[in-house]
């Protein structure tokens, strides 16, 4: 066989290879608002959901007066439940939102699972509760997070949770708290859980196995040394894996934030192709090297 025909053959295999890693989607996981957060709230697409406490009632629930004083809001938190072995292999992400007429797209990046990073904190924290796989994403900044002139008729406010995570099997809204200065509660709705400590980054060993997957921020078990080398190695691949999603993920906070985190993998999956290229080129000039 000809030199040309090898080399044009491996490095076939090798672009296929790296165009079966780009997601076919560029959207989040579908946010699962429970019933009665959907009543006062707008699934204005499939990974984001919101509560609006100002704005035009024409165009879905608003909850005027639910909050005397919007100059007062300093946070927001939501409970939410995940599949937890997903949660902690995959992981996921997104933002926290308050969006208004006075300061526009506010988005506070959170992450969760695999893709939390000690060294590369968010201002949204997840917090671990008492059952597995709910966990609570809070913001609760040092400044009000809308102006008194949202409270204007002609205004909107609202607050609402992105999502950025496209490979989990699902994550329902169950409960939210809108905050004050204090952490006080100004107003609350659905289901909401007791928060215990920040989620801290899953050990690998405990992500290998549904059976074996825990909530977050607990350490790992004794007998986790006993686990065989093949298993600990997928697992911390899919860890690896889910932490460059969140460095993809959390580039932005528009609007658009679920697409550009998903271009980014996008990107990252052609890079991983162009490396495979390189090897299969390599492993060509080796066996032309034999035949000299």
């Amino acid at each position: 066989m000809k030199i040309s025909k090898i080399l044009a053959g491996m490095s076939a295999a090798a672009i296929v290879a790296s165009m079966a890693m780009i997601p076919a989607s560029a959207a989040g996981t579908k946010l699962n608002a429970s019933d009665d957060l959907a009543k006062i709230g707008r699934q204005t697409q499939d990974d984001l959901f919101a509560v609006f406490f100002n704005g035009d009632e024409s165009e879905g629930a608003v909850n005027k007066d639910a909050i005397s004083d919007l100059g007062a809001v300093y946070g927001a938190s939501f409970t939410i439940k995940v599949d937890n072995n997903d949660w902690n292999t995959i992981g996921g992400g997104g933002s926290i939102n308050f969006n208004s007429k006075s300061g526009g797209w506010n988005a506070k990046d959170w992450a969760g699972g695999s893709w939390v990073e000690d060294d590369k904190p968010k201002d949204t924290l997840c917090y671990t509760t008492e059952e597995e796989g709910t966990y609570v994403l809070e913001y609760l900044g040092d400044a009000p997070v809308f102006a008194t002139t949202d409270g204007d008729a002609d205004n909107y406010a609202a607050v609402g949770i992105n999502n950025w995570a496209a490979d989990l099997k699902g994550i329902d809204v169950v409960g939210m708290k809108v905050l004050g200065a204090d952490g006080n509660v100004l107003f609350e709705a659905g289901s909401n859980k007791d928060k215990k400590e920040v989620q801290k980054k899953p050990v690998a060993e405990e992500s290998s196995s549904g059976a074996d997957s825990k909530p977050s921020g607990t350490d790992s078990k004794k007998d986790d040394s006993k686990k065989d080398d093949k298993s600990s190695a997928a697992a911390t691949s899919s860890t690896a894996a889910g932490t460059t999603s969140s460095k993809a993920g959390t580039t932005t906070t528009t609007a658009t934030s679920s697409a550009a985190a998903s271009d980014n993998t996008a990107a990252t999956g052609a890079t991983a192709g162009l490396a495979l290229a390189g090897v299969a080129l390599a492993g060509a000039a080796i066996v032309i090297s034999k035949r000299k």
